[in-house]
């Protein structure tokens, strides 16, 4: 997935055809993000030049591909932004099509696919069906949780092992209920107590002046 404007982002989109991929274009991150909720990719393209590298750390956030960021200068600064916000990697408009070719196929095969397809996560007593943000028992009982709350437990299933900060989870997450830190956890309480409810665990830890930590092993159901 090409995300960026056409004009700039031609020669990369036909780099990745040579090099095998079946490459689609959207024109901003918001399409972008529309498009990765019915379906993940393997590899999505980031033109830095035209896209807010805010756009990065959303796109990095949801986990369905790994994050490729082709910056607009030859600035390091750039490049090492993006890597901060989350790109799995990062090139400049003077890396050669064989390199750019190599290091695309390397995300690729690094991008995060659940087995047989089915995009369903396990953890604890719970799935997770990514695609329709649905959250079962292994008895196939639903548990009622509301659209914010799986948007959070999305978000913490995708990062597992890593502290993230209310301000990682407010730029993660949308919505005006994510607007200020007191929310995220207020939030974060509910999502904890609903899981403890269910299987008397909780997967979620608190780290003390840093935010929060899922900790729970995952895998693909």
């Amino acid at each position: 997935m090409f995300v960026g404007a056409p004009s700039e982002m031609a020669g990369v989109e036909d780099v990745a055809r040579r090099a095998g991929f079946a490459a689609v274009r959207v024109v901003d991150a918001a399409s972008a993000e529309v498009m990765l909720s019915h379906r993940p990719a393997d590899l999505i393209v980031l033109d830095g030049g035209q896209i807010d590298f805010g756009a990065c750390r959303r796109l990095a956030s949801l986990r369905v591909g790994s994050v490729l960021v082709v910056t607009g200068t030859d600035d390091e600064v750039d490049r090492v932004l993006a890597l901060e916000l989350g790109a799995d990697d990062c090139v400049s408009p003077s890396c050669g099509d064989r390199e750019l070719a190599a290091r695309m196929r390397a995300l690729a095969r690094r991008a995060p696919r659940p087995a047989d397809g089915s995009h369903v996560l396990r953890f604890l007593d719970f799935r997770l069906d990514l695609l329709k943000l649905d959250l079962r028992r292994l008895d196939g009982g639903r548990v009622p949780l509301s659209r914010s709350e799986l948007e959070l437990l999305h978000l913490f299933l995708s990062n597992t092992g890593r502290v993230l900060s209310p301000d990682d989870i407010r730029a993660a997450c949308k919505g005006e209920q994510w607007l200020n830190s007191r929310n995220v956890a207020v939030r974060v309480s509910r999502l904890r107590r609903r899981l403890r409810a269910e299987s008397g665990q909780d997967p979620i830890r608190t780290v003390h002046a840093q935010g929060y930590i899922f900790d729970t092993p995952v895998v693909p159901a």
